[in-house]
């Protein structure tokens, strides 16, 4: 039989865990409850209880595609890579515990890794469970705010602290970011190619064959100089095309990577808009808000941006704009999963929906798959099907893709766990090269 002393003790003791747990999770909006959980997060950092950092490790390995590179038409120079650059991130506790986080980012992995191991004085002895309190520690002493390097590394080491938490209460990061609001994660893939109307029929085919319920593609690539017309019937064709092969049940997406003018953007928007596409990602350059704004006004199909975008100040400025109808952060580029919740819950008061952005290995996506499950907003995930069926060969893990939609995991952590003797094993003996991508005329198009 429990004393009143035990039972005090006992409800001290649950209270400590709860405001641990809300120290992580996703909070209301509430200045007030921040202000508190920021000092409890503080206090519970300072005293000796609980697990602490001992070595921050890093894997970075290059990942061959089975492709070889494709060229730049106007210029011979290559336009993809034979090889992804992934980078891992391993957090270790004196209790045995550790968590995995991933900040791969093509060109800039080497200078991320650098710049995570050089915050290690800022990590080591520190409590993992501290998630919010230690990034933000990091982010309060850099007199730069945002950028790909930065929002990167601190990424890495955010999925990672909340790998350790959930492996530490055994249960689901979803569950500390407040419980799942789905079971499953409906996703798309490539399969929506631009070299040919046959080529486009048969990989759309195959693709929805294979069980995809939204195909995406990089249309306008080859044009060759900014008001291309030929180009833009060739690839409004294509769509035409792939709508009549998939019928009108399959979503369609079309990424132009950013490099169009408003004006190119917007005249192919009216050409494919009988077509149904779900969105036209990344219509003009990244830099001008009002120029987004534009192509968003005009378009008669719905615009998607976000994977070139890192602080929570930047994705507000485009959601203030309202200057798309769907938001695309990389988990793995904008400051890791705090911060995705924060840019979420914005979106969400203006009623704009999420797409993640997903171009990295399986630590990334065992992230995206515990915010995907939360968000009240959520639309659709980005994934690279070549990729998803290789993640086995990295990390063991249950993820199962069956008529579009990826079953939530309820491992504890992100769910996953990485194979360290696989990649500790994998080359790093090259740099990717970079990309031409230049118009008829020797001027560069992209990205």
């Amino acid at each position: 039989m429990k004393t009143p002393r035990m039972r005090t003790t006992s409800r001290l003791l649950q209270r400590r865990r709860f405001v641990q747990l809300a120290g992580l999770a996703w909070l209301p909006s509430s200045t007030k409850l921040r202000s508190a959980t920021n000092r409890t997060d503080l206090q519970l950092s300072s005293r000796g209880d609980g697990p602490r950092i001992t070595a921050i490790k890093t894997y970075k390995f290059n990942v061959p595609t089975g492709a070889p590179a494709t060229k730049d038409t106007n210029s011979g120079g290559p336009m993809s890579n034979a090889f992804k650059t992934w980078l891992f991130v391993k957090i270790e506790t004196d209790t045995g515990v550790y968590g995995w986080g991933e900040g791969s980012i093509e060109w800039l992995s080497p200078v991320v890794e650098e710049t995570i191991h050089g915050w290690t004085p800022l990590l080591i002895g520190r409590n993992p469970l501290d998630v919010r309190a230690l990034c933000g520690d990091i982010t309060d002493r850099l007199p730069w705010k945002g950028g790909p390097v930065i929002g990167t590394a601190i990424a890495a080491l955010n999925m990672a602290l909340y790998d350790i938490a959930g492996k530490v209460w055994k249960t689901p990061v979803y569950r500390i970011l407040g419980g799942r609001r789905r079971n499953r994660i409906k996703v798309y893939h490539g399969g929506l190619n631009f070299e040919s109307v046959e080529k486009s029929r048969r990989l759309a085919r195959d693709a929805v064959e294979a069980g995809a319920i939204g195909l995406k593609g990089n249309p306008l690539e080859l044009r060759t100089w900014p008001m291309d017309r030929r180009e833009l019937k060739h690839c409004a064709e294509i769509v035409r095309a792939v709508r009549e092969e998939v019928g009108p049940d399959v979503e369609l997406m079309l990424d132009t990577h950013g490099s169009p003018s408003p004006a190119l953007s917007i005249a192919f928007a009216e050409m494919v808009a009988p077509y149904r596409p779900l969105f036209l990602e990344e219509p003009v350059k990244l830099g001008s808000i009002k120029a987004l704004r534009e192509v968003a006004l005009k378009s008669p199909v719905p615009i998607a941006t976000g994977e070139k975008l890192f602080s929570f100040r930047d994705f507000k400025e485009v959601i203030d704009a309202r200057a798309c109808a769907f938001l695309q952060p990389d988990i793995s580029h904008s400051f890791g999963i705090t911060n995705f919740l924060e840019i979420s819950r914005l979106a969400e008061e203006a009623q704009i929906l999420m797409a993640p952005h997903n171009a990295g290995g399986p630590v990334h996506f065992a992230a995206l798959m515990q915010v995907d499950a939360v968000i009240p907003n959520f639309l659709i995930q980005e994934v690279s099907l070549q990729w998803f069926r290789r993640f086995g060969e990295f990390v063991d893990h249950d993820f199962l893709l069956k008529d579009g939609f990826v079953q939530l995991s309820d491992r504890p952590g992100l769910g996953i766990e990485v194979k360290e003797d696989v990649i500790a094993s994998m080359p790093y003996d090259e740099s990717m090269p970079y990309r031409q991508y230049r118009n008829a005329d020797g001027s560069w198009k992209g990205w």
